[in-house]
C-alpha cells in the first residue's frame, strides 16, 4: 500500500513534555482543520471528490476527521495525537484503499 502524508498544522507540547490544557490544543487543531478544509473542497480536485464514511479505527486515531475517495484512493484529512508527549497535528493523506 502507498501512502502520502503531509502535516498542515502542528502544535508542540508545552515545556512541561504535555500540554497543560489539552482540549484548548484540541480545539485549536479542529479550527485549522476548518479552515483547512475548503483547500480540498473547493479546489479542482471537488468534482471528483465522494465523501466516505468514518471507519471505527479512524474515530480511534483522529480527533476529528474528514474522509473522500479519489479514483480508487482514500484522502483523509484530520486532528491527530500520536501519544501524548507527542504534538497535534492537522494532516492530510492519500492513500491507496484496500482491495475488497
Amino acid at each position: 500500500m502507498v501512502c502520502v502524508s503531509f502535516a498542515v498544522w502542528i502544535r508542540d507540547v508545552d515545556e512541561s513534555g504535555y500540554f497543560d490544557d489539552v482540549d484548548a490544543v484540541y480545539e485549536q487543531g479542529e479550527q485549522a482543520l476548518a479552515g483547512f478544509l475548503p483547500e480540498i473542497e473547493e479546489s479542482p480536485l471537488a468534482g471528483h471528490l465522494v465523501e466516505a464514511e468514518q471507519t471505527a479505527a479512524d474515530k480511534d486515531e483522529f480527533i476529528k476527521v474528514k474522509k473522500w475517495t479519489l479514483d480508487g484512493r482514500i484522502l483523509t484529512a484530520g486532528v491527530i495525537q500520536q501519544d501524548a508527549d507527542l504534538p497535534v497535528m492537522v494532516v492530510v493523506a492519500l492513500e491507496e484503499s484496500n482491495p475488497a
